[in-house]
């Protein structure tokens, strides 16, 4: 008995010393041209290299000749993510880099696979969501009369069919902001107001499937004086109805906005 527990004690030990390999791990990671907005990366939908993201990390523990695998999901995340890109790893520690372009908020990981044939993954990373808001193209401005200034801004939206009616129907809030000086051209204003510079905004009109267009009317006063005005335009996201835009609120339809805001939404 006294032997049959000393080596079942020793066996114990000999498992426990054994040395254990460790698990590839992925990181994962999102980045724009255009910064976070609490913390969430996003880009404007097919406005050029705004329209792109890259996801991209690094994978430890893995071996040379392994393939990491990048799936999407889509927003409204109903269907099956699929594979949308590949990259065979050249070292057990590895960077890895995908660009991408979507048009709806859209989830993404990566797989690591033993080779490009096998089906079950290795480790698979977690999630990394990446937004789409939408960029009005701004026409029509031109140069003040005086002594009343009057400005129409014409903007039109490039939006996926998807949510054409979902973005037609929301409410379009504009802001306005004007600086005057005696003495030469002043600094830009810091603060803009909702309806500010008696501002008006026509309803948004379907150009096409995927395009729509709407006016914003200012009247304001310059005089003599050396001027600076500012303009900006918002509607509230709606990402949990059409995919677009971002999480939470930021600011759009509050009395007075900062000059400096980076997202209105």
């Amino acid at each position: 008995m006294v032997v049959a527990g000393v080596l079942a004690l020793g066996g114990s030990l000999a498992v426990a010393g054994q040395a254990q390999a460790a698990a590839p791990t992925i990181s994962v990671a999102a980045s724009t041209k255009l910064p976070l907005v609490t913390h969430d990366a996003f880009v404007l939908y097919q406005e050029g290299a705004y329209a792109d993201a890259k996801i991209h990390g690094t994978i430890s523990g893995a071996s040379a000749g392994e393939v990491a695998r990048l799936y999407a999901q889509p927003f409204p995340y109903k269907k099956a993510a699929t594979a949308v890109a590949t990259d065979t790893l050249k070292a057990s520690k590895a960077s890895y880099s995908f660009t991408v372009a979507p048009s709806l908020a859209t989830r993404y990981w990566v797989k690591l696979f033993k080779s490009k044939t096998a089906t079950a993954p290795v480790v698979t990373s977690s999630l990394q969501n990446v937004y789409v808001t939408l960029a009005n193209v701004e026409t029509g401005l031109k140069t003040c009369a005086r002594p009343t200034c009057k400005e129409t801004a014409t903007l039109t939206t490039k939006v996926p069919s998807s949510a054409l009616s979902t973005e037609l129907a929301k409410p379009v809030y504009a802001y306005f902001g004007l600086s005057l000086s005696k003495t030469g051209t002043p600094k830009p204003p810091t603060t803009l107001t909702r309806n500010g510079g008696k501002a008006s905004v026509s309803k948004s009109t379907r150009l096409s499937a995927t395009q729509y267009r709407f006016t914003i009317k200012f009247t304001f006063t310059v005089g003599n004086d050396g001027y600076e005005f500012l303009m900006s335009e918002c509607s509230k996201d709606a990402v949990t109805k059409d995919g677009l835009g971002l999480p939470g609120t930021h600011s759009c339809g509050a009395s007075k906005i900062s000059a400096s805001i980076l997202y209105l939404g």
